[in-house]
């Protein structure tokens, strides 16, 4: 299976890419070579069907996140590493002395400059460093040069920009370009195209769709085929509800756009998906994402993958709840005190991103999304099994009773 790479740099980077893969037949080049690295956001605009996007630094990519976002494909950039920079200054070496207390040069990451000068034992001698941030200005970085060479009687300028060393080159500057390494390249395109042979994976994938109609007005029902539309789904009604029949692709896909995120909140708390490898686990799986969401009673839609991770879908938030427990302490846990692997693997992320290790039951009611009263259940369930202390009160008001302060007693990593 072929890959098409969207590549996006300078033109002499698009052309090194070309030569870079001409032994690679199983990947397809698609060029968008800009002038200067800002233009690369109104460049992806014009972005045809591809499988992967490759920058050739982190400044054009940065200056794209916005538009990636809405962009269904998986996009690397080139970084620069030691070897890049070390191959340049060898390149230079060749022609000219090495005389780095007499050179300027442009980096996107200092720490790796540094290492590279430990690593050659350059000692006290240190080039003139300009660091380019997300943000930087280009008749700023050609001032900078400009102004080294003149001043400071320099002898050469190294630029990780390819439109500051044209700009150098016409003002009569001595200037390198820094050295695009084969190697480098070829193992940014091999990862991007890993990733993408991994999303044709997940995304082809059978889905299930799941639409509660027990309860669903006439209005509503009409939604079923407009979900049906976005989502590409073979649609059925079954005794469980309305069947969507689809591929985790599919369900992608539709939540890019405006008309199935209105309607997926106009039946907030009725809509659920699963994936699996057959449609019947898929459907199962489905089946259980409902029950979660009416049982906790959260909006959703929410979707239960085959390694029963439940994932957010409107407001995905990076992590996932587990609803099975595979961890022996975890299942120790959940055999004590009868608390429902949801609720436990809440409790572990809970855990992980608490700036404090103590905590509130207002606290754990916020994190867990369900009233205080609940939190304090679950908290007397720990308590009993000696899976969380009470390790102190707060007393944020002058009046009222003074609030619990607890701690986990359990690993949450």
């Amino acid at each position: 299976m072929r890959t098409k790479v969207a590549i996006f740099g300078s033109k002499e980077f698009c052309q090194r890419a070309i030569q870079f893969t001409e032994q690679r037949s199983e990947i397809i080049l698609d060029l968008y070579p800009y002038n200067i690295p800002s233009e690369a956001p109104e460049l992806l605009k014009k972005l045809l069907p591809c499988d992967a996007i490759l920058f050739s630094g982190s400044l054009p990519y940065v200056a794209s996140t916005e538009v990636l976002a809405s962009i269904p494909v998986p996009s690397v950039y080139l970084k620069q590493d030691e070897t890049e920079i070390t191959t340049t200054l060898l390149a230079i070496s060749l022609k000219q002395p090495l005389e780095l207390e007499k050179m300027s040069i442009d980096v996107r990451e200092c720490t790796v400059l540094e290492s590279v000068l430990a690593d050659i034992k350059a000692g006290e001698q240190r080039p003139l460093i300009y660091q380019l941030e997300e943000d930087y200005v280009l008749d700023d970085l050609v001032q900078f040069h400009t102004s080294a060479y003149e001043k400071n009687r320099l002898n050469v300028a190294v630029t990780s920009v390819h439109a500051v060393y044209d700009r150098l080159t016409e003002l009569g500057i001595p200037v390198f370009k820094m050295i695009s390494v084969k190697s480098s390249f070829l193992k940014a395109i091999d990862r991007v195209c890993q990733e993408a042979l991994l999303q044709k994976s997940e995304t082809s994938k059978i889905a299930a769709g799941i639409l509660d109609d027990s309860i669903l007005t006439t209005e509503m029902k009409d939604s079923s085929k407009k979900l049906a539309h976005l989502l590409h789904a073979h649609c059925i009604h079954a005794e469980e509800g309305i069947l969507f029949y689809t591929t985790q692709g599919a369900i992608q896909s539709a939540l890019l756009t405006p008309e199935f995120q209105q309607l997926a909140t106009q039946v907030s708390g009725q809509l659920a998906f699963g994936s699996g490898r057959t449609l019947t686990s898929a459907k199962e799986n489905a089946l259980s994402a409902l029950r979660y969401m009416q049982t906790e009673q959260n909006a959703g839609p929410y979707l239960l993958d085959e390694k029963k991770e439940l994932h957010t879908l409107l407001q995905p938030t990076g992590s996932a709840i587990e609803l099975r427990v595979i961890e022996p302490v975890l299942a120790e846990i959940a055999e004590k005190t009868a608390l429902s692997p949801a609720v436990l693997s809440k409790l572990a992320t809970f855990g992980q991103s608490q700036h404090s290790t103590q905590f509130t039951a207002n606290d754990l009611a916020s994190h867990l999304g369900v009233s205080r009263r609940t939190a304090e259940r679950t908290i007397r369930k720990l308590l009993s099994s000696e899976y969380a202390n009470t390790v102190g009160e707060e007393m944020t008001y002058r009046q009222g009773r003074p609030r619990a302060v607890y701690e986990l007693n359990f690993p949450v990593y």
